[in-house]
């Protein structure tokens, strides 16, 4: 009736051999690497402070936070707006970072950008929004968000500097 399937099997031995090998190599190689791409981005897990603690960032001293509603006329009037104050002693270092992020802790858990362009803020270089690398000396971060009326707090303000990453910082604030 023709070629028994042993033959088949013994003439293609090697290549059926490769096969066991690489379909499972190649699975966990595009596996690691998903993956891997997927995590670079991912921020390191917080140093989380309380109110009133402060940290070692890089060399800096940063801390403590705090925060409170102020009025302001250019405010939409179906918000509030939210005032964090946060200390930066920068030593030797060059501290730099973005304007932190503010999160809400509880509830629907959203978060806000910095406003630094539609409210009343007379600018001050030693209250910056954001950390600078020009500043040696000890200043406050002066950062105001822009929430709903609803929003009430605790509030995680995130502070992260693209020199330190994936390090951060968290603050819990509660005005």
């Amino acid at each position: 009736m023709g070629e028994p399937v042993s033959g088949w099997w013994r003439r293609n031995a090697v290549a059926l051999g490769a096969l066991v090998i690489l379909v499972p190599a190649l699975g966990a190689t595009v596996t690691w690497h998903e993956w891997s791409e997927a995590n670079s981005g991912a921020l390191a897990a917080p140093v989380v402070l309380e109110q009133g603690q402060h940290t070692r960032y890089g060399d800096a001293v940063v801390g403590p936070a705090a925060a409170d509603f102020v009025d302001d006329p250019l405010a939409p009037p179906d918000a509030r707006v939210l005032k964090v104050q946060i200390d930066i002693d920068p030593g030797a270092s060059e501290l730099a970072c973005a304007e932190p992020m503010l999160r809400e802790l509880e509830g629907l858990k959203r978060e806000w950008d910095a406003d630094t362009s539609s409210l009343t803020t007379d600018w001050d270089p030693l209250h910056p929004a954001s950390c600078s690398s020009d500043l040696t000396e000890r200043y406050t971060l002066d950062v105001r968000y822009v929430v709903p009326q609803d929003a009430a707090g605790p509030f995680a303000v995130d502070m992260i500097s693209a020199e330190l990453w994936p390090e951060n910082v968290r603050f819990i604030v509660e005005p």
